[in-house]
């Protein structure tokens, strides 16, 4: 805030400054000079643009316009610069705003460099295919260039275009700008700053040999099965190169420049933080190695685990490798001993486990069902008497998908903790069934039908489990019909086939019942009347419509057991 506040008041004074040293009509004009200015810059550039689209549309003139009309981002640029220049010459203009003008200048004029050697470094196409197509007496196809020898070297020299003039228009704003830059860059001789760039070139050119060995390395291993680790492991050293050629880059500077101690520890901040950034990206590019290996443990036949575990290896390591990574980065770039971090780092991480504890136990939760692994992705499971099958088990929370297709979503937690019953592994279908004949059945025929019963179930003996022995007994007498206890064990763990094979046996008892004349019983109840002196049975008829006209009879009759 006291920075923020101390930039606000040094604009305030410049400002103020401005404003006192001129009268309304410096500025009038200077604002005239930019309008007029940038008016006639346009009215100038549209008349150049309609004589150039007066070359021809095909060959090299189409090329060539296509050339001259891409240096319109340079031109306004550069006479941008030279009207801001003439807007100033009206007014009295502060110190500090002249500073800042003056790199506005600057900055552009780079810019306008940049620009411009990037444009003219297209002229190496123009060139060669004029040279070449007006010896044969014939126009360049387009896209003359692409596959031909030509290619690369243009390519190169168009590279190194670039890159110099990238540093011509760095040295040109340096230069020009020194009051923007602190002293100290100026002591130097130099010879310091030309061995600087030579190291530079050095470590830019080795750098990309060798990411290029190692990217060639990297397409010859693809095809090979049995080294993969190996190509992942240089994939792995492909971003931490780049940050030691950085590292490398920083630290010769630092040894190179003569600098004050505040820009030295900040070097060596930078450099140290990046060496431990080198160390932290390898390892974290090196887990790909340890995925790797999950992956093919888990599809091994003989394991029993799934493609879970990998995910949760996944994320687990990676967040040890960030947090303890982010640790060692701080410690790099403070400097400080690690005790009141680590100290601090307990305090907050205590608070985060009390306020995220839902979460963790979510989290320990899905650990323990991928380690336990009570049903995997597919089983079907019975959860507090509801039929699901397991679509997707998350680190929060387990996707079920109900027999209606409704979708649940239940936390680890709680899958964790109840009981769930898991259809799938069970090794049979048990069927307990109770089969109820009438009461008016004679013994002979209750006992023929239970061996109707183990005769229809012995015929499909090889559909049942062979060590559980059917079970058909005569066990109860209900309130309304003769219980007959049936129970097999279908072998398969298929249960739309078991319900086939119950179809099957039921239909057998039916028919085989039908045949010998055994009546299934239904829910019926009977009333018996009392025989009982003391308890008459008093009956009352009322009808107020017969045939012979409207009259009222009432019948009594007091003997007991009849009525009428």
């Amino acid at each position: 805030m006291t920075l923020l506040y101390s930039a606000a008041e040094r604009l305030r004074i410049l400002f103020e400054g401005l404003i006192e040293g001129n009268e309304p009509r410096h500025f009038i004009l200077s604002a005239l000079i930019l309008a007029g200015g940038f008016l006639a810059l346009e009215f100038v550039w549209r008349r150049v643009l309609k004589r150039i689209e007066r070359l021809r549309e095909v060959g090299m003139a189409k090329r060539w316009r296509a050339y001259l009309s891409s240096f319109a981002p340079t031109i306004h640029l550069l006479i941008a610069v030279v009207l801001i220049h003439a807007a100033q010459l009206p007014l009295e203009l502060p110190e500090g705003i002249e500073i800042l003008l003056g790199g506005l200048k600057s900055f552009l004029m780079a810019v306008a460099i940049i620009l411009f050697v990037f444009q003219s470094a297209q002229v190496f196409d123009i060139f060669y295919e004029t040279l070449v197509f007006r010896r044969a007496g014939k126009e360049a196809p387009e896209h003359f260039l692409e596959g031909k020898p030509w290619e690369e070297v243009e390519s190169n020299v168009k590279g190194v275009a670039r890159i110099l003039g990238i540093v011509a228009a760095s040295i040109f704003f340096v230069y020009t700008q020194k009051e923007l830059f602190p002293p100290w860059i100026w002591d130097s001789p130099w010879w310091r700053y030309a061995a600087l760039l030579a190291a530079y070139a050095f470590i830019i050119a080795g750098g990309r040999m060798l990411l290029a060995f190692l990217r060639a390395l990297t397409a010859s291993l693809k095809e090979a099965t049995d080294q993969v680790q190996l190509r992942l492991v240089i994939q792995a050293t492909l971003w931490p190169v780049r940050l030691l050629c950085l590292a490398i880059a920083l630290f010769i500077t630092r040894e190179t420049l003569p600098m004050p101690g505040r820009m030295v520890s900040i070097f060596d901040s930078v450099v140290n933080s990046l060496g431990v950034l080198v160390v932290l990206v390898f390892i974290y590019k090196l887990l790909d190695v340890v995925e790797y290996e999950v992956t093919r443990f888990v599809k091994r036949e003989d394991n029993e685990f799934d493609m879970n575990l990998v995910q949760m290896v996944r994320i687990v390591l990676r967040i040890i490798v960030v947090v303890f990574g982010f640790i060692y980065l701080v410690k790099a770039a403070t400097g400080q001993p690690m005790t009141s971090f680590l100290a601090g780092l307990g305090i907050g991480g205590l608070a985060v486990a009390l306020a995220a504890q839902d979460t963790l136990k979510n989290l320990f939760g899905s650990f323990m069902i991928m380690m336990d692994k009570p049903f995997v992705v597919g089983d079907q499971i019975i959860l507090d008497g509801n039929n699901v099958i397991v679509e997707e088990i998350g680190f929060r929370s387990t996707k079920l998908r109900t027999f209606t297709g409704h979708l649940m979503y239940v936390p680890n937690e709680k899958m964790a903790s109840v009981t769930i019953e898991n259809v799938r592994k069970r090794p049979f279908v048990r069927r307990n069934m109770d089969i109820t004949v009438t009461y008016d059945t004679p013994p002979d025929k209750v006992e023929k039908a239970v061996e109707l019963i183990r005769e229809i179930l012995k015929t499909h003996e090889s559909e049942l489990h062979p060590d559980y022995p059917v079970r058909v007994h005569f066990n109860e007498f209900n309130d309304a019909s003769l219980n007959i206890l049936v129970s097999y064990w279908y072998k398969h763990n298929d249960y739309w086939g078991a319900v086939e094979f119950g179809e099957k046996i039921n239909f057998g008892i039916m028919r085989a019942f039908e045949k010998e004349g055994v009546e299934f019983a239904f829910p019926t109840t009977t009333t018996y009347l009392a025989h009982d002196q003391r308890r008459p049975l008093r009956i009352a008829v009322r009808n107020e419509n017969f045939a012979s006209g409207d009259s009222d009879v009432e019948d009594d009759d007091t003997v007991p057991g009849r009525k009428r």
